[in-house]
């Protein structure tokens, strides 16, 4: 059996499967010279979201075949050094969807309830407070998604059918096709149109040098006045320090966040401090049935890899054509 090394925790009949193919090495949650030392020996990895940079491929070169990650993202491996080194990288797009897009709904109906301060009242105070914890509906609201994929479109079809809220998307490729084809009521504008009308601003978009901190001050300033605004995509989306300003001052309602510009966050991190905010560890995919479906073709692109195939789901299918 090949040696491949599993980094991230996964349902046991997806790891019993996992384990029937493979001699299994487990260290979870690891980074920097104990994730190389770790993967020294091993074909393959099932990989969480540790960082995977040149250096640690430059270090396990000899032996590394495959990374299959459990998820989607794919910016914690440097791909070109894992191309050059002829390591592929599988990934498993779209099997956690529906999973991120439940908390992104979930995240804006917090907000909208306020539920943080709530539970901590009901905690401390028992009802005392429930007076002042007025909210609002996310019925009949504006929504906001920038991104338009396959989280983007779960999003955008809980809010119209779930809550009968209109729908605003901005995406680098806008499709009305698409749309069709979801069957979603919604209307393709630019940002600043999205930023002014909309009431919770969703933001669903990978990192790109295009997209990086792409909600800055200019953005927050031009947000309808008091609206909320969810990240569950990727921190570097957002400019923390400008986002901070503008809770601060009221400018934005209040941030759902699951994602952060360094995770995990320092402690004293000023989200931590403010009342407007409801924030996640970076377990936007911690349902049991996403774990299963992500783990699962974590786990099934690996084994047809070492058994010579080449996934569909190749990130960097060029390593096959330099064998």
């Amino acid at each position: 059996m090949d040696r491949v090394l599993q980094t991230f925790p996964m349902p046991e009949a997806v790891e019993q499967k996992l384990r029937a193919h493979c001699d299994v090495r487990q260290a979870f949650f690891v980074e920097g010279d104990e994730l190389v030392e770790a993967a020294r020996g091993c074909r393959g990895v099932v990989a969480g979201t540790e960082l995977w940079p040149r250096e640690a491929l430059a270090a396990v070169r000899a032996d590394l075949r495959a990374i299959s990650r459990v998820g989607t993202g794919i910016d914690s491996v440097d791909i070109a050094a894992a191309t050059e080194f002829g390591i592929a990288v599988l990934n498993a797009p779209g099997e956690n969807a529906q999973t991120i897009a439940e908390l992104s709904v979930g995240l804006m109906w917090s907000l909208a309830r306020r539920m943080v301060l709530a539970d901590q009242a009901v905690r401390t105070t028992g009802f005392k407070m429930r007076t002042e914890l007025d909210g609002i509906e996310l019925t009949g609201k504006t929504v906001g998604i920038i991104g338009f994929g396959e989280i983007g479109r779960r999003v955008a079809a809980i809010c119209r059918h779930g809550f009968r809220m209109r729908v605003l998307i901005t995406t680098a490729r806008p499709d009305p096709v698409r749309l069709t084809a979801a069957g979603i009521e919604a209307q393709f504008v630019d940002l600043d149109e999205l930023l002014a009308e909309s009431d919770f601003v969703a933001l669903h978009a990978a990192v790109t040098p295009e997209t990086e901190r792409m909600i800055g001050a200019a953005q927050l300033r031009a947000m309808k006045a008091g609206a909320y605004l969810v990240n569950t995509a990727r921190g570097q989306l957002v400019d923390e320090d400008a986002l901070v300003a503008a809770l601060r001052a009221g400018e934005v309602g209040g941030y759902g966040a699951d994602v952060y510009e360094v995770e995990p966050p320092p402690p004293d991190h000023p989200f931590f401090a403010l009342p407007n905010t409801v924030l996640g560890p970076h377990f936007g995919s911690g349902t049991f049935e996403a774990m299963t479906r992500m783990g699962g073709r974590a786990v099934d692109n690996l084994i047809e890899f070492l058994a010579g195939g080449q996934p569909v789901r190749t990130v960097n299918p060029e390593v096959y054509s330099s064998e």
